[in-house]
């Protein structure tokens, strides 16, 4: 059962944005779906693997948006990128060293910072592509 599902609350109204936001809520479903299948421990490394490489990506597309239109909050939306990117690249630090990893608290974190992000954050970014 999926973690959480996209609906239209979670449309920004900006096409390249929900793409990349629709597939994050993808990978972030298949890591919880395997986890509540026992197989969380077997495909983390993969699934954290593939969140930084995309995240990136994605967060680099919202970037050079942001500069192209000169967007005033760029500094702190910016601020916010890394910091998740950070946190991920922790997270998957963590588990490559051998550390245990609570693999439920890892999904329910990469939602809620997700939802948080979309609802708030991202939702006046696309009204300034607008």
């Amino acid at each position: 059962m999926a973690l959480f599902v996209w609906t239209d609350e979670l449309s920004v109204g900006n096409a390249f944005i929900d793409g990349d936001h629709q597939k994050l809520v993808a990978m972030v479903n298949s890591f919880h779906d395997a986890m509540e299948q026992g197989r969380g421990r077997d495909v983390i490394g993969k699934v954290l693997s593939n969140l930084v490489i995309y995240t990136k990506e994605h967060f680099g597309r919202e970037e050079a948006q942001m500069q192209r239109i000169k967007y005033p909050k760029y500094l702190a939306h910016k601020l916010e990128h890394d910091k998740l990117i950070r946190e991920v690249m922790a997270l998957q630090s963590g588990f490559l060293s051998g550390n245990a990893m609570l693999t439920v608290t890892v999904s329910r974190f990469l939602r809620d910072w997700l939802l948080i992000h979309i609802k708030q954050t991202d939702q006046l970014l696309a009204a300034a592509l607008r």
